[in-house]
């Protein structure tokens, strides 16, 4: 028999009520489902204020994330409590999915030219280096390191 999924508008309205309780009585199956990584990102955004947004942005970084390597997969329902804990708003909110940011490669010559100049260096390195100069700084780079013709 198929088993069925676990909602996570479901899930995400027990911790906006601060359903502490809930976790106890959900089945050992599905609280495997439960994904407290998917309901981090899913906490920490709510529609809203700005004041409301960094308030559960604030609460879920210091009541839930702190301790979020500590304590890992061995303590579950630790784990939930702090996650209401971190949402309890006394009503559900509408929680937006935050996605991850996307690869831009409008400044691929420019990290070309910085891993030239620098082989050794961390690809996330030069990832941040080429992003955080301006193409004079870049320029004024490769002409002290005897780089002719560069095109940024």
């Amino acid at each position: 028999m198929a088993q069925q999924k676990l909602p996570v508008k479901d899930i995400l309205a027990a911790i906006d009520m601060n359903a502490k309780s809930v976790w106890d009585e959900l089945s050992e199956d599905e609280r495997k489902q439960v994904s407290f990584w998917l309901l981090n990102r899913y906490a920490s955004s709510v529609t809203g204020n700005r004041e409301k947004q960094e308030l559960a942005v604030f609460k879920t970084n210091e009541y839930y994330n702190k301790n979020f390597n500590v304590l890992g997969t061995r303590h579950p329902k630790l784990q939930w409590q702090l996650l209401c804990t971190s949402g309890a708003t006394g009503k559900i909110e509408f929680h937006k999915w935050i996605g991850f940011k996307k690869k831009t490669s409008d400044n691929s010559k420019g990290e070309k030219l910085i891993q030239d100049i620098y082989p050794n260096m961390k690809i996330d390195e030069v990832e941040l280096l080429a992003r955080i100069s301006t193409k004079k700084e870049l320029l004024q780079l490769a002409e002290e390191h005897g780089i002719e013709n560069v095109k940024l």
